[in-house]
């Protein structure tokens, strides 16, 4: 499992975020080790995710929590809309297309999560590089319907401001809204107060599927 998926997987299952000192400590590495591995997005063997799965009380083979309730029972795939002419955009803003939907089999292992029953899902195409290595152009990505939840910081969102989709990484307080890109080269943008509410979010990122044609 690559570092990048590892991370995201790991952080929506306990809901923080998990610094490299902690993967360190817990994996008794130098921090030269952890940091190497993050620049290349290499693979954690399958012994070092034992130890994590241990340590956290999750399972990050199926993206599972231990003793979860209430999630969909055990298969191996699960149907959902598809809308291949959506596009979320990674970057600087897509437009909407059409939003003519098909309904395809996703296999359940692709969800970084859970699959509640009292949630809908749906999946959309990523465009553009601002969410690399996390996220790449062309990514399917599966979207859980937002519900006005209450923002869990540093999750990836997909959302609509100014007319356009973006998917970003959001972080929230009283009056401020930080938008994240996991590409260095794109800056955080900040929206202060009354900019807030101009943000529709539409759901948020819970599994992708790669080179899917």
């Amino acid at each position: 499992m690559r570092y990048s998926v590892l991370l995201d997987r790991l952080q929506n299952l306990i809901n923080r975020k998990v610094e490299q000192a902690e993967l360190c400590k817990i994996l008794n590495y130098g921090a030269s080790t952890i940091g190497a591995r993050k620049a290349r997005d290499s693979e954690f063997p399958t012994d070092e995710i034992e130890i994590l799965n241990s340590h956290y009380g999750i399972n990050l083979f199926t993206n599972t929590t231990q003793n979860a309730l209430g999630v969909l029972p055990d298969v191996e795939k699960v149907q959902i809309d598809y809308y291949p002419d959506v596009l979320g955009s990674c970057g600087t803003g897509v437009f909407i297309q059409s939003q003519e939907k098909e309904v395809i089999e996703v296999p359940k292992n692709a969800f970084w999560t859970d699959i509640s029953l009292s949630k809908h899902y749906s999946m959309i195409n990523a465009y553009g590089n601002s969410m690399q290595p996390v996220i790449l152009d062309g990514d399917k990505l599966l979207i859980e319907k937002y519900e006005d939840e209450q923002i869990i910081d540093n999750r990836i969102y997909v959302f609509c401001y100014n007319n356009e989709i973006f998917i970003k990484r959001l972080a929230k307080n009283i009056n401020q809204l930080m938008i994240m890109s996991e590409n260095e080269d794109f800056d955080t943008i900040k929206l202060q107060k009354e900019e807030m509410n101009e943000v529709n979010i539409i759901g948020q990122v819970v599994g992708l599927i790669r080179n899917l044609k």
